[in-house]
């Protein structure tokens, strides 16, 4: 899931980021079990009379879904969902599993 977050009146963007990353370490103790995976800083385009709103966009695993969107809901910070599908490094983790079932599981013959 790919979310842009916002900066609002009150919170400034890395304000925002360093909030969201303290939560995600605080729930998460493990590394594998962490809610962001990749974040960085960006700009919408610019047009000649318009300056870029920046934003700063957070690359969430499956498994923060809720929580990541619960958070930035309950601290009221302005957010927009880019894209609901699951990460390239998920689809690779996925597909080396089922590879490895197929591997190791064997027919039963009756």
């Amino acid at each position: 899931m790919i979310i842009r977050v916002y900066q609002s009146d009150k919170l400034d963007l890395e304000t925002i980021g360093d909030l969201l990353h303290n939560a995600d370490n605080q729930a998460n103790f493990h590394p594998d079990a962490k809610w962001i995976h990749a974040s960085g800083y960006g700009s919408e385009k610019t047009t000649p009379k318009k300056e870029g709103r920046p934003f700063m966009q957070f690359f969430i695993r499956w498994i923060g879904r809720e929580s990541v969107v619960m958070w930035l809901t309950s601290n009221q910070v302005q957010f927009e969902v880019i894209s609901y599908k699951l990460l390239k490094e998920e689809y690779e983790a996925i597909n080396d599993r089922l590879h490895e079932e197929a591997i190791t599981t064997p027919n039963q013959l009756n």
